[in-house]
């Protein structure tokens, strides 16, 4: 296990100070934080761990000077702002044998040049896979896009395959990716849905243009606005009006704010989620591809706290022009929950639900400056770094190239309790068919 002694953060919003009670119980480490902002919450958060905050926006033209002054081979560099380019700042962290991890895929910059809409996270994606496709193979390693979701949500998807698998009498025991899709496929795996529903309720009226949610605005706010994307499967035979595929993926000519798809999930039961980019509806889509002869269809359906989805209106312009001011809820959230967990509906076998049904209550108890959200996001950040610290020379690798087992037992403390439910669920009563047309709303 690689000895830690500095952990380098970039940015330090609500994610980064939810992360702080868990990082200090598990690492004896300098903590050094870049934020373009410094508030008062801010300073008391870092100076409550012995952090030191530095206010500095990171850009293309300082991060080499500014963060690699700080990095040798016993530093673990964690990525948590937005638009602060994860490429950039893998291969500056391995130039110093850095460990990295970031929650997502990040650019410099969101804004794409060929069009209005915003850079989507296929193109982020595939960039990605391009830039770790020329890195050293031994390289030190970097793991991208494992929060929550995409991040631990890979991890529950293969509890769930072996879960499902054992209630229906089959025996798996793969670890190759051809051996989990093809697990997937024997299953009768048509759909997976990582399905969200955030029912946390927090004391705040909502004035005119002020936007608010429950972990990042900024993320949000571009996940409504990048082009509403999802894993094409096999078995889809009809491509939406307007849509782009690209192989294993598909995006609609619709923002992800106007697209909204029917779930499912043990606790709020019927409900309408968004159908918001995410790296993990990509990356688990194309890692369940049997070459041409099969691929589940696989999208993030989430229903953001109801403030959240108020604020939402503010976006109906297709641009975030009428947002005035930004807030996250955690202090002030009253009551609620954030279901969330992965829906593998199958025209073969039952379907079955496996996640998360965290409570704010329970969520503050195991960690200070946390909300339901932030935990599940900030304990996945921190097994994620144990498997690093564990695996310190494996290159630039996604959530399903790690070991879901070592991952799974340090992060479901925090995210129980992890509820299981077997249902025969379909989008309509009116038909079987699980193409994506029959789960539009």
């Amino acid at each position: 296990m690689k000895k830690i002694n500095r952990i380098v953060i970039v940015g330090f919003g609500s994610i980064a100070q939810a992360l702080m009670p868990l990082l200090v119980t598990r690492y004896d480490a300098e903590i050094i934080i870049f934020d373009k902002t410094v508030d008062e919450v801010r300073q008391s958060i870092a100076d409550e761990y012995s952090a030191c905050l530095i206010r500095k926006l990171i850009t293309p033209r300082n991060f080499k000077e500014v963060i690699g002054h700080h990095l040798n081979e016993d530093t673990f560099l964690l990525n948590l702002a937005v638009s602060v380019s994860s490429e950039a700042l893998i291969a500056l962290a391995q130039s110093f044998q850095s460990l990295y991890l970031d929650t997502c895929i990040e650019p410099w910059e969101y804004s794409a040049e060929q069009d209005l809409n915003l850079t989507s996270n296929f193109s982020l994606r595939e960039s990605l896979k391009y830039f770790s496709s020329d890195r050293p193979r031994e390289s030190a390693t970097a793991i991208v896009a494992h929060g929550a979701n995409p991040g631990f949500i890979s991890v529950l998807l293969k509890k769930a395959l072996t879960h499902m698998a054992a209630l229906n009498g089959i025996t798996f025991d793969g670890t190759r990716q051809q051996d989990w899709a093809g697990l997937s496929r024997q299953l009768g795996i048509r759909v997976i849905q990582i399905s969200e529903r955030d029912t946390q309720f927090a004391n705040v009226e909502r004035s005119s243009g002020h936007f608010l949610c429950t972990w990042s605005v900024d993320g949000l706010i571009t996940e409504c606005l990048q082009p509403a994307e999802m894993g094409w499967g096999s078995h889809e035979t009809q491509v939406p009006e307007g849509a782009t595929l690209n192989g294993y993926a598909l995006a609609l000519k619709e923002q992800g704010r106007e697209i909204r798809v029917k779930s499912w999930s043990p606790n709020c039961l019927d409900f309408t989620g968004y159908l918001l980019t995410h790296n993990e509806s990509l990356s688990i889509a194309e890692y369940l591809t049997l070459g041409d002869a099969y691929r589940p269809t696989v999208y993030y359906a989430y229903h953001p706290c109801d403030q959240a989805v108020d604020s939402m209106s503010l976006l109906t312009d297709g641009n975030e022009e009428r947002v005035l001011s930004k807030e996250v809820l955690k202090e002030n959230i009253l009551s609620g929950i954030d279901e969330l967990g992965v829906f593998l509906i199958s025209d073969k076998y039952p379907s079955l639900w496996m996640g998360s049904n965290l409570s704010i209550g329970k969520a503050r108890n195991m960690a200070r400056h946390n909300s339901a959200t932030s935990l599940q996001v900030v304990s996945s950040i921190v097994a994620g770094m144990a498997w690093a610290q564990a695996h310190p020379q494996a290159g630039v690798l996604e959530s399903e190239a790690l070991d879901w087992k070592f991952v799974y037992d340090i992060a479901e403390t925090y995210w129980q309790p992890i509820v299981c439910q077997q249902i025969d669920w379909r989008p309509t009563n009116a038909s079987d068919s699980l193409s994506f047309n029959r789960f539009l709303v």
